[in-house]
């Protein structure tokens, strides 16, 4: 092979290799998670059947990312997360949303390291009226509690990312 026939060589074997390529490819980037509305209600009413846990029954979507349901009979704890921020957005019902403050004592046994939580309540947190289409941001270490559920639930979209391997406590 001449000289200058070896470059041209490499350049349209690498032009090629290059559209063949492209050509070919016909998988692309994976699609989109769906759950339907209707899918989300009916998934969270069969584990409501099943349940009377604090946290509520929750439709996981993908990882760190839920819509749960909390009951307005059933207990609720007042709950922060040191290493997490969590974003709410209310999808149906209302209550009262305190935010804040410091979580009252004694606290709980702890579930995770990342979940610290008390059956008291909080001393001088905001409280805050919740309803669907509000959005809620929850910084790390902030307490936060739904003193108050109105009607029967309230359901919100649930955010929860860790964001800090060092612990954010007001405690």
């Amino acid at each position: 092979m001449k000289a200058t026939a070896l470059p041209f060589a490499l350049i349209a074997g690498t032009t090629l290799l290059f559209t063949d390529g492209i050509g070919a490819q016909t998988v692309g980037a994976p699609a989109a998670i769906l759950k339907s509305h209707e899918e989300v209600l009916l998934e969270l009413d069969r584990e409501a059947a099943n349940t009377t846990s604090a946290a509520g029954v929750s439709v996981s979507i993908s990882p760190g990312i839920s819509v749960r349901r909390r009951m307005s009979g059933v207990f609720q704890y007042a709950v922060m997360h040191p290493f997490s921020v969590e974003i709410y957005r209310i999808i149906e019902g209302s209550g009262t949303l305190v935010t804040g403050g410091l979580l009252n004592l004694p606290l709980a046994a702890p579930i995770s390291d990342n979940i610290v939580r008390t059956e008291h309540g909080i001393h001088g947190g905001t409280e805050k009226q919740v309803k669907a289409g509000d959005v809620l941001v929850l910084q790390p270490g902030t307490p936060h509690w739904f003193s108050k559920i109105d009607g029967e639930s309230i359901t919100y979209m649930e955010s929860r990312v860790r964001i800090t391997s060092a612990p954010v406590q007001y405690q």
